[in-house]
């Protein structure tokens, strides 16, 4: 048996990349960079045709067009994940998606009483961002152990079997060693691209990476404004981030997303601007659709928005809420990507190493009485830093008291996701059967970037301006 499962993973999966490259290999490389960013700006662009009724201006300000420029590749990339989840055949969905994407271009162009979906003038800029980005990722191919046997593993997979499904190789036994139970909103990506180039190499795949570090980068120059001094926090996370960007792990992402998530929900509590609301929205299904830590943080951030609506207002329908048809529509395909791969994880029998249950609950007794917990919050509190990123929020919010300024709730709001957040993971931490020593804690430097991240977001929406941008970022709540 170990045979047969060595030689169906040596001629399905482990082929050589010569044997797939085809003569138009030398067409393959333009066309994987060159048509992957319309092609998730045209299915973004249909966010702009969910929501024809309030659109923003992105002409108003530069920072408003950065954000609607990177919230409709956030929505694009999550459509992208959805058609390829739903149809399963990766070419079928591709054709889907590009036709998805034309229409859209194509609808929008031609709508008589709506606005561009970008400034003209940021065209250029974002494509010289996006080639940087192209160079930042491609430069070096996928080195790291866990890059290499989880995501683009998957992806492999996915791109040598042309199917989600992968011809069923998910419930093979020597696989399970590669976390089989992750999400593949990157897998896919990478897998798609390799598919448009028609070869599998160690470099090419890791174009996918672009596709979630160009919203970002967008996302960054949104935010900074006109206050040169914001670019002491814009640089921060890249401290702790340093090449988790790069180097194929899905970590530094999850803890990218999660701190866009809690900024834009945070200052959307404060201002009251559907696009903020919109991008806390899709960062989260980023999140979501990344790790299986995006289930803990959106279980989090969905909470505490809901608390702080009760507590500010009182009720849960406030100014800036999307109208119901739109909002269900971003949700569809944000909880339809997950719940199709949690159905496909059940169909194969895929669970997570973690096992989690109620048996849980009798570990972490065990762990509780023989001493753990100082031990996991000394380690992750310490030797992660976690301490440099809370004391910098720390430092803020007293220089912030010291001035009598009003806090709004977007700092509030990010630290208190980042220390819930932080709970989870020790409770987790305490819960799983395996050794912490040698499984868990060596990597609480990876697990421990959403919560960095989430501090120094914390940290800088206490510097924000509640009020710049209202006008211009919010829209009418009817129709």
């Amino acid at each position: 048996m170990t045979v047969n499962f060595t030689f169906h993973l040596s001629q399905n999966l482990y082929r050589p990349a010569v044997y797939h490259r085809r003569k138009r290999k030398g067409f393959a490389l333009p066309a994987a960079v060159s048509l992957m960013l319309p092609y998730l700006l045209g299915l973004g662009a249909s966010l702009f045709l969910i929501c024809r009724g309030g659109e923003t201006d992105a002409s108003s300000s530069d920072g408003s067009a950065q954000q609607k420029l990177a919230t409709a590749l956030m929505f694009g990339v999550l459509i992208n994940h959805f058609l390829v989840l739903l149809l399963s055949d990766l070419k079928s969905a591709t054709m889907a998606g590009c036709f998805l994407s034309v229409a859209a271009l194509l609808a929008l162009a031609f709508k008589k009483s709506g606005v561009p979906m970008v400034a003209v003038r940021w065209l250029v800029p974002t494509l010289a961002l996006y080639l940087g980005c192209c160079y930042l990722v491609v430069c070096d191919p996928v080195s790291g152990w866990d890059a290499r046997s989880i995501w683009f593993f998957h992806a492999k997979m996915i791109f040598y079997n042309r199917s989600v499904e992968a011809g069923g190789d998910w419930t093979l036994p020597s696989i399970a060693f590669s976390h089989t139970d992750y999400p593949l909103l990157f897998p896919i990506l990478a897998a798609q691209i390799a598919s448009v180039a028609g070869y599998w190499n160690e470099y090419l795949p890791k174009m996918g990476l672009v596709a979630l570090l160009l919203p970002a980068m967008l996302l960054f120059l949104s935010i900074l404004g006109g206050k040169w001094w914001h670019v002491i926090f814009i640089s921060l996370p890249l401290l702790f981030l340093g090449p988790w960007l790069t180097n194929g792990y899905m970590d530094g992402y999850v803890a990218l997303y999660a701190g866009f998530g809690c900024f834009f929900l945070g200052r959307w509590l404060d201002r009251w601007g559907r696009l903020d609301l919109i991008s806390g929205v899709l960062a989260a299904g980023i999140v979501l659709g990344l790790k299986n830590e995006g289930m803990l943080y959106v279980l989090v951030v969905t909470v505490l928005v809901c608390c702080f609506l009760l507590l500010k207002r009182g009720r849960l329908s406030p100014p800036g809420m999307m109208r119901w048809w739109e909002g269900s529509s971003i949700l569809f395909v944000i909880a339809s990507g997950w719940i199709l791969w949690e159905k496909q994880k059940h169909l194969f029998h895929l669970k997570n190493d973690l096992q989690l249950g109620l048996g849980s609950l009798v570990t972490a007794q065990h762990r509780l009485s023989n001493g753990a917990l100082p031990v996991i919050l000394k380690h992750l509190y310490v030797t992660d830093n976690v301490n440099l990123s809370l004391g910098i929020f720390l430092l803020a919010l007293v220089y912030k008291v010291a001035k009598k300024e009003h806090l709004g709730c977007g700092g509030p709001f990010c630290m208190l996701s980042a220390l819930i957040y932080f709970c989870g993971i020790v409770a987790i931490y305490l819960a799983t059967p395996f050794d912490l020593m040698s499984f868990h804690l060596p990597t609480g430097d990876r697990t421990m970037l959403p919560v960095h991240i989430m501090l120094l977001a914390a940290a800088f929406s206490l510097f924000t301006d509640r009020h710049v941008g209202t006008i211009e970022n919010t829209v009418q709540v009817r129709g």
